[in-house]
């Protein structure tokens, strides 16, 4: 009878110590190593959006605009000449939509601003169209459509999450 009570007791001990040694020592997540290459990859506008999203704060209109033109230069393989005509149209289409948008807070003409918004891409179209060349132009179009489809798609499951299914049967109501 001595046997059993005295293993429970050093059992029970032993859950003790693994406990309080667990509680004093947290792990505390080790950040992933950064290598060089991946350091010199950053550019400048790469941290200072990295910090505007540590800090939670929203993106700059021209960091807005700057991070555009970095992903059509990777897209479209710009040159410097015409990655400086295409940060002015991101600019000024940011902007105007901006301005639009805080115009639209006040208003309720939705119609109205949809087709000032059309006007506004409209033209960053037409003055893309003049700075790309005909091969960028087909990788534009190409970009474009697959940005629809994938938004199409995105708005048609959110579509389907949001209806309830409709039960045909009138004798089975799901009451509460």
């Amino acid at each position: 009878m001595k046997y059993p009570i005295i293993f429970s007791m050093l059992f029970a001990s032993s859950l003790l110590t693994v406990q309080v040694k667990a509680q004093n020592n947290p792990q505390q997540p080790q950040p992933a190593p950064e290598y060089p290459a991946q350091k010199n990859a950053e550019s400048e506008n790469q941290q200072t959006e990295q910090q505007a999203a540590d800090n939670k704060q929203p993106l700059t209109l021209e960091q807005k605009a700057q991070r555009q033109t970095d992903h059509l230069q990777k897209k479209l393989g710009l040159t410097e000449e015409q990655k400086i005509k295409v940060y002015d149209l991101n600019y000024s289409r940011i902007t105007k939509t901006k301005v639009l948008r805080d115009k639209n807070k006040t208003t309720a003409d939705k119609q109205a601003a949809k087709a000032e918004h059309q006007k506004i891409k409209t033209n960053f179209d037409a003055g893309l169209k003049d700075v790309l060349t005909d091969d960028q132009e087909k990788t534009w179009a190409q970009l474009k459509a697959d940005a629809k489809i994938k938004r199409d798609a995105r708005h048609q499951q959110k579509g389907n999450k949001s209806k309830q299914p409709v039960n045909e049967d009138p004798d089975n109501l799901d009451i509460d």
